[in-house]
């Protein structure tokens, strides 16, 4: 009897520690994956530097928002009524190299795009659509 207490007891504090090590890991996966929106830019400071000297007063900001006009380059049509464009800005993420992954949607569906971007002085934004792939 003195024995399966002995091994009752343990194997209850083997649990709790290990119920407490996956309450830490879920609370740390849930702060890591609530990231603000500067921490999707992976442009270098070299590389905002130049975007700022194009005459982009906020790179990330004015990058994004022009994106999010930019509907017409998604290569698939809205179903039910529905427009396809980039309207989540904070899952935009800015690459190094002039580069931009961006979901889209129509309300119904959902579409993954990559995308190149150049910046010319004035500043003008050009994108060009890479590739894109509808789930």
């Amino acid at each position: 009897m003195r024995g399966t207490r002995t091994l009752f007891l343990a194997a209850t504090i083997f649990f709790a520690a290990r119920w407490r090590d996956a309450e830490r890991r879920a609370a740390r996966a849930e702060r890591i994956s609530l990231q603000p929106p500067y921490q999707r830019v992976l442009l270098d400071e070299l590389e905002v530097a130049q975007l700022k000297k194009l005459g982009l007063d906020d790179p990330v900001t004015a990058l994004k928002a022009d994106l999010s006009t930019q509907g017409k380059l998604i290569p698939f049509q809205g179903v039910l009524g529905g427009r396809m464009a980039f309207y989540d800005r904070e899952g935009m993420v800015l690459l190094p190299g002039g580069y931009a992954y961006a979901p889209g949607e129509d309300g119904h569906y959902l579409v993954h795009a990559i995308l190149r971007y150049q910046v010319a002085p004035g500043p003008k934004i050009t994108w060009k659509l890479l590739d894109a792939h509808k789930d």
